[in-house]
């Protein structure tokens, strides 16, 4: 039964009520010494409220994704409970291949070997319907990595917000081209080293700027980096966006940080790149002025510190906490900003490829 299915809440749902029920029905008929009685009556008493704490844990996990699955909230989301292939010798020709399955709301789902990186992970993508039409067979379509936040996996995007159908009303409301959308876990070593390679950690610049784009362009139709991809993110993720377009401008020809965690936290972090580098990029941060996690002041840093010919463009909406239902109403915009700075789907000759 998953963590985040309807069944399940509603069986903890069923354990609270019958738990007080239980406690009603026996709480005057405990028998034996006062000091049994009274530890009887501590157990019902007990038992009530950790059946009612699971059910709001539940309810609170089920509306702002912060775990997807027993696997995720365990630490196994990513390698199955089983140690990452960082042994594993790399092979002369290292081959990106990979079996990408339906899995939910549209989108497909592959378990990634990262030959560059040394690591292994989830990556979750979504088509849009135009990938499929006759018409566009011989298209190929850009790239928006999206980074999820920290608790957090790829699935959070799916329980947080219907991201695949609010990038479809923004391509059907002709405010943003057709794109593939690429959904990597973010901590494939499960460590947060905020998308950096980290010696003796995990290497997850890598990860996401090599192995999940060439994974990406050998199994599908894209465009090629860097004119043809964007990655953008929430909070963790909004911070690695931020990193990964300023430290992978040969990747990524622009980023979009949606209330990004704190950019001056870590080494070589997207503050200090902004201020030592110059890479050719452009670079969203979008910020809610009541979220006191991101506030706009971590946009004025970038942009105070950004060196041409990167450009930074701030977006700022009234009201909203740090939440699945603020990055909700972000992402449209976000979209249409980014959209606006990749190529738009078009027939290109690239080497051969697999990719149907």
């Amino acid at each position: 039964m998953g963590l985040t299915g309807r069944w399940f809440a509603i069986l903890l749902v069923a354990a609270a009520i019958g738990a007080v029920a239980c406690a009603v029905l026996f709480w005057s008929r405990v028998r034996g010494p006062r000091a049994i009685r009274l530890a009887e009556r501590v157990g019902l008493i007990f038992l009530c409220q950790i059946t009612a704490i699971f059910v709001v844990m539940v309810l609170i996990n089920n509306q702002y994704g912060f775990y997807a699955s027993w696997d995720d909230l365990l630490g196994d989301a990513n390698t199955g409970g089983k140690p990452t292939p960082t042994s594993t010798p790399t092979p002369a020709v290292p081959d990106y291949r990979a079996t990408f399955a339906s899995y939910s709301q549209g989108f497909e789902r592959a378990s990634v070997r990262g030959w560059d990186s040394g690591t292994k992970g989830d990556v979750i993508v979504w088509l849009p319907p135009q990938y499929g039409k006759k018409e566009f067979a011989h298209t190929r379509f850009p790239v928006i990595e999206v980074l999820h936040g920290i608790p957090g996996t790829p699935h959070s995007f799916l329980r947080g917000m219907r991201l695949g159908q609010i990038m479809q009303d923004e391509i059907t409301a002709g405010r943003a081209e057709p794109a593939i959308l690429v959904l990597p876990t973010i901590t494939p070593d499960r460590v947060n080293t905020g998308c950096a390679d980290v010696p003796g950690k995990s290497k997850v610049g890598t990860w996401l700027a090599d192995d999940v784009v060439k994974t990406i362009e050998r199994n599908f139709r894209a465009l090629p980096a860097p004119r043809g991809w964007a990655v953008m993110g929430i909070s963790t993720g909004g911070y690695c966006a931020a990193r990964l377009a300023l430290e992978y401008p040969d990747r990524f020809a622009a980023g979009a940080a949606l209330a990004p965690d704190n950019p001056a936290d870590g080494l070589r972090n997207p503050l200090w790149l902004a201020r030592n580098t110059r890479p050719d990029t452009q670079l969203l941060v979008e910020s809610s002025l009541q979220d006191p996690d991101s506030p706009p002041k971590f946009a004025d840093w970038i942009t105070s510190a950004v060196q041409p010919p990167a450009t930074v463009t701030t977006m700022r909406i009234k009201n909203g906490g740090h939440n699945w239902k603020t990055w909700g109403r972000m992402f449209p915009d976000a979209f249409t900003w980014v959209s606006g700075r990749i190529e738009a789907p078009r027939a290109v000759p690239l080497a051969p490829s697999a990719a149907p």
